[in-house]
């Protein structure tokens, strides 16, 4: 063999090998790319990230026992506000009213008393002769009525009320144990302008518990509500919101939820989780015959437009109760 055709030979060989490990390498690289992306996919699932969503709207009781005892009226001569969370009397940690009860019972009935109250997320000092503490109304029970926005198919998780629950200057308060029931025998007082109307209900029977107050309402799971015949609506990203007509889902006098139309009129382009993203308006004559527009108990009313759910109603306008807030469902589910 000639040393022409050896070293050409040599050569197609170590061309054939290059030509391998680019192969090989391209391989590896599509293996990386392909099972990185499983992965990152695999983790945002067990974020809680849902495609698809149930919407309810049904009118809930939401009973709950918070982690602290809060001052639910103001007197004369009391330097308390309603919402005051009581961190400790005399020094003393407090937890839960009858520890409270037992260290107020054993001071002496003239004394001032000290304690440590959080106003607001701000932490405050006070003073307080003993006989006015004995009339203020401390406790730890919360109870009212907003509406079940969605259930989650996958996991049965629900989000309901649209907003944090709130008692007098205490903000998104922390809850120790919450109950969520459905209701029957719906009364509405009308809104006016100038005046939010109100719902009320009696008490049907428990479908789930909770304790997370979030910004954007409350979150926790289902366990005695079937959604298996309920229709999934697609998930909707803030940009497919848009003006014009949408439908809320809420429970009607007969026990049964209802699609009503509304307008939105105005859509906020949020870069990050906030309340009000969008404004809308009540257009559907039958509901403003029936409620005058929104009234307190329908925070959490879930807003579909098309084939997705976009939203829960958030807020009213107090002059005028036919306009009123949305928060979008993202930030419902993930905050």
């Amino acid at each position: 063999m000639s040393s022409k055709n050896f070293y050409s030979k040599k050569q197609h060989l170590l061309n054939l090998k290059i030509k391998s490990k680019i192969i090989i390498f391209s391989c590896l690289l599509f293996c990386l790319y392909f099972f990185s992306n499983n992965l990152i996919y695999a983790n945002n699932i067990e974020k809680g990230d849902a495609d698809y969503l149930v919407p309810i709207g049904n009118v809930l009781q939401i009973d709950a026992e918070l982690k602290t005892i809060i001052v639910r009226n103001e007197i004369e001569d009391s330097p308390f506000q309603v919402g005051d969370a009581i961190l400790k009397v005399e020094n003393k940690s407090i937890t839960n009213y009858g520890e409270f009860s037992s260290i107020l019972y054993s001071l002496p009935s003239d004394c001032n008393v000290k304690l440590e109250v959080n106003r607001s997320g701000n932490i405050v000092n006070l003073n307080c002769k003993k006989e006015v503490l004995e009339k203020i109304n401390f406790n730890n029970l919360i109870s009212g009525f907003a509406t079940l926005t969605y259930i989650n198919p996958e996991n049965n998780e629900f989000g309901a009320v649209g907003h944090p629950i709130n008692v007098g200057n205490s903000r998104k308060i922390p809850i120790k144990n919450g109950l969520i029931s459905t209701t029957t025998d719906i009364k509405v007082q009308k809104s006016y302008k100038g005046n939010v109307g109100a719902i009320s209900a009696r008490r049907n029977y428990s479908i789930g518990n909770f304790t997370e107050n979030t910004n954007f309402g409350i979150k926790g799971n289902i366990n005695n509500f079937d959604v298996s015949k309920l229709e999934k609506y697609k998930v909707a990203s803030l940009d497919e919101i848009h003006l014009g007509k949408a439908e809320i889902i809420l429970q009607n006098q007969s026990n049964k939820c209802e699609k009503y139309d509304i307008e939105i009129i105005n859509i906020e382009k949020q870069k990050s989780p906030s309340p009000k993203t969008f404004k809308i308006r009540i257009t559907d004559k039958d509901l403003l015959i029936r409620t005058g527009g929104i009234v307190q108990g329908m925070s959490g009313t879930p807003i579909v437009q098309g084939d997705k759910i976009i939203g829960a109603v958030s807020h009213a306008v107090e002059n005028d109760p036919t306009l009123g807030y949305g928060v979008f469902i993202g930030w419902m589910m993930n905050n």
